[in-house]
């Protein structure tokens, strides 16, 4: 009964979400259909390619986690493993992401508490840099920090920049600690602990390709909204700074596979003060554009051989 109440629980957040989103799109029908769409398709294929690049970056990351177990895995590979799993996120509950990168890491010779492990770093690195270029950008482009995103305003973003900048610090310098913490919690599990050493240069190096990829991710954001909107499109700073957010919001949102519908909804909320009434609608064909990078990141991987 628990899971079924679980399982309707996230049906229900997940239709109402897409309830307000659609809402968005067709309370601005008009304005959508009256747009003068275009399509720059060197814009386009740019975006796919600068995406692929970051995600290249995250999983280059991931790799140098992986090592600091003594393992060895080339770039390649570990671009297969991260992105033939991440196709896990489009199933309810996100724990198929982590199964999926368990079973293909085993097969490279990792032990599973120590994949286990890589995947609790990855999270625990790769979010705070991506809210991090979230919150610097916004001191630039402070229409992106907005009371639906900080409840505190423009006077909190200062404040939130400053938690991810200790937050960051704790990561790069004493990494130790955040290991220790990950062991406990398996042990709580019944799940065998994880040994494990990341020198501070290199935890360093992990913190910069996460943070570096995801300002390439925003970039190729930028680009995709530059391919549908030409000069009309936000600065580059706000649309990276904005789709980190959304990416994560959505990302954090559990009940909703690969974050479909949260990551809709605040980045709809995000654009209008860039784009307007038809921000929604950017919103959802930017939804598109991120199923295509995961498409081809998938089909990437699976041309990988040893």
């Amino acid at each position: 009964m628990k899971k079924i109440l679980v399982f309707a629980l996230k049906v229900i957040l997940t239709v109402a979400v897409l309830y307000f989103v659609g809402r968005q799109v067709w309370d601005n029908w008009d304005e959508i259909g009256t747009h003068d769409w275009q399509v720059d398709y060197f814009d386009l294929v740019l975006s796919l390619i600068l995406a692929q690049a970051a995600l290249f970056f995250f999983s280059t990351s991931w790799k140098s986690i992986v090592s600091g177990f003594g393992h060895r895995v080339t770039p390649t590979v570990s671009f297969k493993i991260c992105y033939l799993s991440n196709l896990g996120r489009y199933i309810p509950g996100k724990v198929w992401q982590v199964f999926g990168m368990l079973y293909l890491a085993k097969k490279e010779g990792v032990p599973e508490e120590q994949t286990a492990a890589s995947f609790v770093l990855f999270q625990l690195f790769t979010i705070p840099a991506s809210i991090l270029v979230y919150v610097l950008a916004a001191q630039i482009e402070p229409a992106i920090m907005t009371d639906k995103v900080a409840l505190l305003g423009r006077g909190g973003s200062l404040a939130i920049s400053a938690l991810m900048l200790a937050i960051c610090a704790v990561l790069i310098f004493w990494p130790q600690p955040i290991l220790k913490g990950v062991n406990k919690i398996f042990a709580k599990l019944g799940r065998p602990t994880a040994s494990f050493e990341l020198d501070k240069s290199v935890a360093a190096l992990v913190f910069a390709g996460y943070f570096a990829g995801w300002i390439l991710f925003g970039l190729a954001f930028w680009l995709f909204l530059r391919s549908i909107l030409g000069n009309s499109a936000p600065s580059a700073t706000a649309a990276v700074g904005l789709y980190n957010v959304a990416y994560q919001i959505g990302y954090l949102a559990l009940f909703a596979p690969g974050g479909f519908g949260p990551r809709e909804f605040v980045m709809g909320a995000l654009l209008i003060p860039f784009v307007g009434p038809i921000a929604a609608a950017v919103a959802v064909a930017a939804r598109i554009w991120s199923v295509l990078i995961d498409f081809l990141a998938a089909v990437i991987a699976l041309c990988i051989r040893k």
